[in-house]
């Protein structure tokens, strides 16, 4: 086979392999637009679960706030049932001192006081102004000493009747005051058993999306590891339709110029070690050099 025969099927065989090359670079580009465009689908899918993750840690954070408020509330209101709890059963026990007392003297306190101390302010003046026997001056005095006890007697009756309407009265509003107590520590337990469930129930939201952002990342990532693998074929597929586009345009030198593809090659060299040595190149070089021939 003479040489020019040689170039002849050199050049076929650099035709079908080029455009074999042609064909592999647009399938590779067409398989990385298609990644890029689903790993720009998974990245949106990932920015909207991380947005709603923010959202309901948010959401878990105010409500865990709240409950805080509302078990720090809690624990004031117990404390202050306490107090109360413990008033209440002081008076309690006074009232019913009170009482006990009360009812010995009950008579006692519904005796006319106005007509006691008239009756006394009565004999006091007699024994003032009036001359009395020594039988009838002790009978008076003794009189008189009776009623000041007695007097003395209805008065303490009266105060200690007076005594259990105040104590009652006491024991009523701490009643009443612990009734409210009761209540709001009631609402205020009912209302932190709902925050709670509520934070109960968004907690499972978050892991979820959490899980799901996490098995997005690794989609992500294993689609991003095929695209860089792509690009890399491609830069190995470009080099070599590059290659093979200079050795044909060297094969059409060498058919132009009836020189061998060897002695091109050789050119092509000598030209490269000219430039690597920092030496000025003709434009006729570098169009050898760069195949622009």
């Amino acid at each position: 086979m003479s040489a020019s025969e040689s170039l002849e099927v050199q050049e076929k065989q650099l035709l079908t392999q080029i455009e074999q090359l042609k064909e592999k670079l647009i399938e590779i580009k067409k398989q990385r637009r298609e990644l890029i465009e689903e790993v720009k689908g998974l990245r949106e899918q990932r920015r909207k679960l991380i947005d709603e993750r923010k959202r309901l840690i948010e959401i878990a954070k105010k409500l865990r706030e709240e409950r805080n408020e509302v078990l720090n509330k809690l624990a004031e209101l117990k404390e202050e049932r306490d107090k109360v709890r413990a008033q209440f059963n002081e008076k309690l026990e006074q009232l019913k001192v009170a009482r006990q007392l009360a009812e010995k003297e009950g008579d006692v306190a519904k005796i006319s006081l106005k007509r006691l101390q008239k009756r006394l302010e009565e004999l006091e003046w007699r024994q003032m102004t009036s001359v009395l026997r020594p039988e009838e001056e002790k009978r008076l005095v003794e009189e008189i000493a009776r009623l000041e006890e007695m007097i003395e007697r209805v008065r303490k009756a009266r105060q200690q009747v007076l005594s259990v309407m105040e104590l009652n009265a006491e024991v009523k509003a701490l009643r009443l005051r612990l009734k409210e107590l009761n209540e709001k520590i009631n609402e205020l337990r009912e209302r932190a058993g709902e925050l709670k469930r509520q934070i109960q129930s968004v907690s499972p939201k978050i892991d979820e999306i959490s899980q799901k952002i996490e098995a997005l990342s690794r989609e992500i990532n294993e689609r991003s590891q095929l695209i860089d693998d792509l690009s890399a074929q491609l830069d190995e597929v470009y080099n070599n339709y590059k290659e093979s586009m200079i050795k044909l345009r060297e094969i059409k030198v060498a058919k132009q110029r009836g020189l061998t593809l060897e002695a091109i090659e050789r050119k092509r060299k000598e030209i490269m070690e000219k430039m690597e040595r920092g030496e000025p190149l003709s434009l006729e070089e570098l169009k050898i050099l760069y195949g622009e021939f």
